[in-house]
């Protein structure tokens, strides 16, 4: 194969990209015949577990690390990507995905996925990327820090400006100052989506904290429970999209901003569906 497993976060990839190299490579090759390898009896087991029917149990990765002859180092990682696919709670993801990431940089030191990873991670990086494009505090990293709320640490400060400096999401100028540079994250889907869910839980614990640390007049929270059918709820989502982009456009076209605003939009069930009657 051209690519080592090191360079997968989806186990359900790497298996089809295993099995198609290997059909490519041998013609005889076969879904029965890794089952056979693998020791179990479905003969289409691969299969099923490579279009997402089947997960796979830790007995069955070691069946599997055996049939696609991976050695210690690649059994290890190979466990771990399956569990960050199939685990459900946000505490294994993250704890899975340390792992990988200690897997993959031994393998390239140049990748920088665990920066962006913690980008999302930690919740004042994207507070501290709006505030040092909005106030020349001169590398003052005490008065940079004391503007955060709630206060971060010096070294904290420091170090988030580095990172930021890293993954090219902001640059100082001729002038000194620094400036946001336009970028996204280039991580696969599996790491966007913990790292996001990371920051995600931070900003809404946050938001819980502001009722008690802020007085009324300098936050705005307000909740509705609504009953809706499914296509009224598209369109409850469609209009929240369309309001972020309204209020980034705002914030983009304001020449003198002073202050950086945390907004936490969240929509979820309440209810399982159920029909008029009542039942599901």
């Amino acid at each position: 194969m051209e690519k080592t497993i090191f360079e997968y976060l989806d186990y359900r990839e790497y298996l089809k990209d295993f099995y198609d190299w290997k059909k490519n490579k041998y013609s005889f090759y076969s879904y029965r015949l890794f089952s056979q390898k693998a020791g179990f009896k479905s003969p289409n087991f691969l299969k099923l577990v490579i279009d997402g029917k089947r997960n796979l149990t830790k007995e069955s990765v070691f069946r599997f690390s055996k049939a696609l002859n991976l050695n210690k180092s690649e059994t290890d990682y190979f466990e771990n990507i399956v569990f960050l696919n199939q685990c459900r709670s946000l505490d294994e993801k993250n704890a899975y995905l340390c792992k990988i990431m200690r897997h993959r940089v031994k393998c390239d030191p140049k990748k920088i996925e665990e920066s962006q990873y913690e980008y999302y991670s930690q919740w004042y990086h994207p507070v501290i990327r709006e505030l040092v494009t909005a106030v020349d505090f001169g590398d003052d990293f005490k008065r940079l820090a004391s503007l955060v709320i709630p206060s971060i640490t010096v070294s904290e400060a420091k170090r988030s400006v580095d990172l930021l400096l890293k993954l090219n999401y902001i640059r100082k100028n001729d002038h000194g100052n620094y400036e946001k540079i336009s970028n996204t994250l280039t991580t696969g889907p599996q790491v966007r989506s913990v790292a996001v869910s990371n920051f995600h839980k931070s900003m809404i614990k946050l938001g819980s904290d502001a009722i008690e640390r802020f007085p009324s007049k300098l936050r705005n929270i307000s909740s509705l429970t609504l009953s809706v059918s499914e296509d009224t709820c598209s369109q409850v989502i469609s209009k929240i999209e369309t309001f972020r982009k309204e209020l980034l456009d705002l914030a983009e076209a304001d020449s003198e901003p002073s202050k950086v605003l945390q907004l936490n939009m969240q929509l979820f069930p309440l209810s399982d569906n159920f029909d008029k009657g009542g039942d599901r």
